[in-house]
């Protein structure tokens, strides 16, 4: 009789323990997933980017004077490339990057 009341007593405190463990892990998650979010997008960012600039080279070199062709050439490249390294970013980052890194190319041609 007494074995019953230690087990009840032993499995209400094990509850009780993985209860209190999966709160405390919950709430260190959420504390540090958006520090290594943040730090992963500016390693991703960099990275866009310089994918970006080569993509641009490339269309410079293959499709000259191709006006909106090499801008959806370079989104092309660009987007074969970021699948490779496995980067997966909304059509709408990849023509931002693409324009950015025109941009940098072309500085007295920025329109507004």
């Amino acid at each position: 009789m007494i074995e019953q009341y230690i087990t009840t007593i032993a499995l209400s405190v094990i509850g009780l323990v993985t209860i209190g463990a999966l709160t405390l892990g919950t709430a260190v998650y959420r504390k540090l997933k958006p520090v290594y979010e943040a730090r992963f997008s500016v390693e991703q960012r960099n990275r866009i980017g310089q994918l970006a600039q080569d993509a641009y080279s490339w269309v410079e070199r293959n499709y000259a004077g191709a006006g909106a062709e090499k801008f959806h050439e370079a989104v092309k490249y660009l987007t074969a490339k970021l699948g490779q390294v496995g980067i997966n970013i909304k059509p709408e980052e990849i023509e931002a990057a693409v324009q950015k890194a025109w941009e940098e190319f072309n500085p007295g041609k920025i329109k507004f």
